[in-house]
């Protein structure tokens, strides 16, 4: 097996942004004055904004343009004023990058992406970024670029802390990465019952991992 592309999520993967995903969701939820379940709406965090609306059962439908500038217009604005930090040290990137592609695709929107990258001061860390209104599914638009990158899925790894990231690695072909650490937004049950093909908890540990696959 070789690997020559490297995907990332990026809220709970590379960035510690739950704090203020969950103050943004409520606040915007109660800006529309909706009825809602709390604790309903913060384990829905991590999906994109008309998933959690559905399943919050509000009625959305015409304001959800509005409703999605609201969310982003705080947690971008939480980004900016650096409430957020890495999940873990960054530095094994720097190392992957000399002889990887890395990319991200995220169900947050590249907005926020961006704001994120600038307060982290890592810009130029990641190859590519691609935010939520970029794709419908992360596994269809996976496969999309492994054939504009010219690679096998088999060729590419897909990293991510939700046990969402599992199946959509999976359904795209490549190999499913869990990470799981103090800021993973799923637990590490949740994780281990998608059975990925490898839990790790740093980026270090991705550093030891692609160079024992590429041997």
């Amino acid at each position: 097996m070789v690997i020559k592309g490297i995907f990332f999520d990026f809220d709970g993967t590379v960035n510690d942004a739950r704090a203020i995903a969950e103050e943004s969701l409520l606040k915007t939820l109660d800006e529309f004055n909706f009825k809602y379940n709390k604790k309903k709406a913060l384990s829905l965090l991590g999906n994109k904004m008309h998933i959690i609306l559905e399943k919050l059962d509000v009625p959305i439908k015409k304001d959800l343009q509005k409703f999605r500038r609201g969310f982003y217009k705080h947690f971008t604005k939480g980004a900016r004023d650096g409430k957020i930090s890495p999940c873990v040290p960054l530095e094994p990137l720097y190392e992957l990058k000399k002889d990887y592609p890395l990319i991200i695709i995220s169900n947050s929107e590249t907005i926020f992406l961006n704001a994120s990258i600038k307060t982290l001061k890592i810009k130029g860390l990641f190859k590519k970024v691609y935010g939520a209104e970029k794709f419908s599914t992360k596994d269809k638009f996976l496969k999309k670029l492994f054939k504009k990158m010219k690679i096998k899925p088999s060729e590419a790894m897909y990293v991510g802390d939700r046990f969402s990231d599992i199946d959509f690695a999976r359904d795209a072909g490549c190999l499913a990465v869990a990470i799981h650490n103090k800021c993973a937004w799923s637990t590490l049950a949740r994780i281990k019952k998608e059975k990925p093909d490898y839990i790790i908890k740093d980026f270090k540990e991705l550093q030891k991992l692609v160079k024992k696959l590429n041997k």
